[in-house]
């Protein structure tokens, strides 16, 4: 079975590195989590609790030189673009860190105007239609994202984000309030029941250079997308156009898993985002905009910065919602562990990482479905969210003023209004869930939060 899988894999992996002694059936369990990143987790106590714990290059940093080219892209993510470098002639917003709060989540609202941005995406495409590749066919005259602000302070599409509230009643009398997005826009030309659509809000960023490091194998042997198994989970790879390489390779970044590389998905947020053209990312054959160097440098940033600790894992509430999330089958999907291989940077190479993810594409159901296929992926399908740093996303949006929301377009105000969401293949571990006691329920959310 799959669960079994990756139990023997973890047990492998931790008796060849010495960590641990332990039988199969508790190898998940009773791996202390706390280095979420393995060494490249951030364990000062000045930066742990403040916005600077996921800027700041990793503690296992190699060498002067490359601590100095990390750092130094903290400039060019934290810059705002301006016409003359790049910015435009449309956009979403004008910076990385305008979106990304402090390299977090940014506010899940629409907002128009020159100087009232969103850090939210709407992703479109011809509905109904696919390229050969797989890919989404653009909207004519708007490509694949709208870009709806402008630089002489237009505001195009008239966006409307609205919600509407649903409620849903545990076994035990609770009731929880959930809400779903309701987003309206006009494309001038283009008949509005022709248009998939695809509400994205901005994820964190950090240990990304971890993520890009699991080997591919490792990720593959979760697959089974045709359930095999009889488990009810039929987890599949992405596969995506390479644009750097040439050919497919695995989707491992974005939602929808739809970016195979750090640099790939960096190149197309700096042109869909901010209309900035770069060489990896330049489907117009424009002038490009942003130099090799700084490019670099943007890259690493995010690469090489640290990973935040989880907290509190010996406390009792947390190591009871641990187990529960286990039993519930949340792991199933949401992998605790891999060891990474990196020939690049020794930083990222041979590391336990804990990321909660096994960045495969799954059935999530109706209730979260969009319009907007994918190459892989149809519209019911989304990439295992990562869960390290979750409870991290909550410092660092108090800080800051931005309220830490959840799941794909920030329908979700709390982890758990995100677990009610879940159904397809994740039904049996909601239901887990819901029929549980409130303290399991209590326990399981303040393990989550932990992270």
């Amino acid at each position: 079975m799959r669960s079994m899988a990756v139990k023997h894999r973890l047990l492998s992996l931790t008796l060849a590195l010495g960590i641990l002694s332990i039988a199969p059936a508790h190898a998940d369990e009773d791996i202390d989590i706390t280095l979420l990143g393995g060494d490249t987790t951030q364990l000062n106590p000045g930066f742990q609790q403040n916005q600077n714990a996921i800027q700041v290059n990793t503690p296992n940093i190699s060498s002067e030189e490359l601590r100095l080219d990390q750092l130094s892209g903290f400039e060019v993510f934290h810059g705002i673009a301006t016409e003359e470098s790049g910015l435009g002639p449309q956009f979403v917003n004008d910076g990385c860190a305008s979106c990304h709060v402090q390299n977090g989540k940014g506010s899940v609202r629409i907002r128009a105007g020159r100087q009232n941005g969103t850090s939210m995406v709407i992703k479109v495409a011809m509905r109904g239609e696919q390229g050969e590749d797989g890919a989404p066919v653009d909207v004519p005259g708007i490509g694949e994202q709208l870009q709806h602000r402008t630089v002489d302070g237009k505001s195009l599409y008239r966006l409307r984000l609205r919600w509407k509230s649903l409620t849903r009643r545990y076994p035990d009398g609770s009731v929880l309030e959930l809400r779903r997005p309701h987003l309206t826009f006009r494309v001038p030309g283009v008949k509005k029941r022709t248009i998939g659509s695809s509400l994205r809000m901005t994820p964190m960023l950090f240990g990304s250079g971890l993520l890009e490091s699991i080997p591919e194998q490792s990720i593959l042997d979760l697959s089974d997308p045709e359930d095999s198994d009889n488990n009810g989970i039929s987890g599949k790879p992405s596969y995506v156009p390479d644009r750097e390489n040439g050919g497919f390779a695995l989707g491992r970044f974005g939602f929808r898993a739809s970016q195979p590389t750090v640099a790939q998905q960096t190149a197309a947020a700096s042109f869909l985002d901010m209309g900035v053209v770069t060489e990896l990312f330049n489907p117009s054959g424009l002038p490009v905009e942003v130099s090799e160097d700084d490019f670099y440098k943007l890259v690493v940033y995010q690469e090489l910065a640290s990973v935040p600790p989880a907290r509190d894992q010996t406390a009792k509430r947390v190591t009871r919602g641990k187990k529960l999330f286990q039993e519930f089958g949340c792991s199933d999907c949401h992998v605790m562990s891999f060891v990474t291989e990196n020939e690049q940077y020794t930083e990222l190479d041979g590391q336990l990482i804990h990321p909660f993810t096994d960045l495969l594409l799954h059935d999530m159901g109706p209730g979260l479905a969009d319009t907007r296929p994918e190459f892989s992926a149809n519209g019911r399908e989304w990439r295992t969210t990562p869960l390290w740093g979750l409870g991290f996303s909550k410092i660092i949006g108090r800080n800051f003023g931005v309220r830490a929301t959840y799941l794909h377009d920030g329908r979700a105000r709390s982890p758990e209004e995100a677990i009610m969401w879940h159904g397809g293949e994740a039904s049996k571990s909601r239901n887990a869930f819901r029929k549980a006691k409130k303290r399991q329920r209590r326990a399981l959310l303040t393990f989550l939060d932990s992270l």
